[in-house]
């Protein structure tokens, strides 16, 4: 007789333990997701400072398309790049699709202002240098999460 142990219920368990989602993302991408987590905080904390010093920067007697999405802008784009990175750190599963999302938004964005800041003729260097610096900042933030989505969503979140 042959010891033969196998089971048709061995099959259905992994013979290991998973992956962890963290393990799965290079070191570039890991300090990006704190970066952002960092800059967001900064960005809500720093508009707060310049509405404290100059209150009068936002007019809300006056509430036009311009004041709206300032205010919006000062809310939803730190949210929104804030949110998805910490789902990153806390190793969520959709983490990398909000972030895609996330990215896209902001890329799209910053090429909006440009544009607007071109066709308007108010050429202003720190608006170009700006928008430049961001651009360059993201793109190789959405290749770095397009690259490393499938492995993500197959990974094992936080044990």
């Amino acid at each position: 007789m042959t010891n033969n142990t196998s089971s048709i219920f061995e099959k259905d368990f992994p013979e290991g333990p998973g992956v962890r989602r963290w393990h799965l993302i290079p070191l570039a991408l890991k300090i990006y997701a704190y970066l952002y987590l960092a800059l967001s905080a900064f960005s809500v904390l720093s508009s707060y400072m310049v509405y404290r010093a100059h209150p009068g920067v936002y007019d809300w007697k006056e509430l036009n398309t311009v004041t709206l999405f300032s205010i919006a802008s000062v809310i939803f784009f730190p949210l929104l790049r804030f949110l998805p990175n910490l789902l990153i750190v806390l190793e969520k599963k959709y983490a990398i699709i909000l972030a895609l999302a996330a990215t896209a938004i902001s890329i799209l964005a910053w090429c909006y202002t440009a544009y607007i800041t071109v066709s308007y003729g108010g050429m202003n260097l720190v608006v170009v240098v700006t928008n430049i610096f961001w651009l360059v900042l993201e793109i190789p933030y959405l290749v770095m999460l397009i690259n490393v989505r499938k492995e993500w969503e197959k990974g094992s979140g936080r044990p």
